[in-house]
């Protein structure tokens, strides 16, 4: 151990740790998002760039960059569980896809401005990314984003704490400076039941 970091920096990366860990742990047993890309994603198609480079947060096991490299994108995906990156990695392999699935902790790890034509952040709400995404569009790029609200409490799965669901009207109000292209919240018929979500198509302007 490092006696010159901060004990809020060892506690810190101690956290990440512990999360990268269980998240592991939820990848190798299965209990994950579902293979197919988002619906947001499918159904809103001629909301999105005609190519480009596009970067996944918080990927997972790489549905969404696995469906945007079918397409033509250019993906980078993230994640902070070493297992999902690398099921992402043999997915690409078997299907004929390039992505760079890389392993990151987005607390530390910040994201290249002015890089991307299209970004997609499911279900990873870290308040603190919104300027970082929003740097990292180019002009005229995209961001699709969605994740649960407090309603989705009363459903009984998902996130527990109000630190990791949105509020009523936030998501729209994280991204004031994009130009809004489609946005909802409500209720919606999910892979495990019904869900609470809020969901953002966002161009920032040229």
């Amino acid at each position: 151990m490092n006696p010159l970091l901060p004990y809020t920096a060892l506690a810190g990366a101690k956290a990440m740790r512990d999360a990268a860990d269980e998240w592991d742990e939820r990848y190798r047993q299965g209990r994950t998002m579902p293979d197919e890309p988002a619906g947001l994603l499918v159904e809103n198609l001629p909301l999105l760039p005609k190519g480009g480079k596009a970067l996944d947060i918080a990927m997972g096991t790489g549905r969404n960059a696995l469906y945007l490299a079918s397409l033509g994108f250019r993906v980078t995906g993230i994640d902070l569980s070493t297992v999902a990156v690398e099921k992402c990695r043999k997915k690409a392999e078997r299907l004929g896809l390039s992505v760079e699935a890389l392993v990151a902790d987005l607390e530390r790890s910040p994201l290249p401005s002015n890089d991307y034509d299209l970004i997609v952040n499911f279900y990873y709400l870290q308040r603190s990314l919104a300027p970082q995404i929003v740097a990292s569009l180019k002009p005229g790029g995209v961001l699709v984003f969605e994740s649960f609200t407090v309603d989705q409490l009363q459903f009984g799965w998902g996130p527990k704490s109000s630190e990791h669901l949105l509020h009523p009207g936030e998501l729209r109000e994280m991204f004031p400076d994009l130009e809004t292209l489609l946005y909802h919240e409500g209720t919606v018929q999910g892979d495990r039941g019904p869900k609470a979500v809020a969901s953002l198509i966002a161009r920032k302007r040229a």
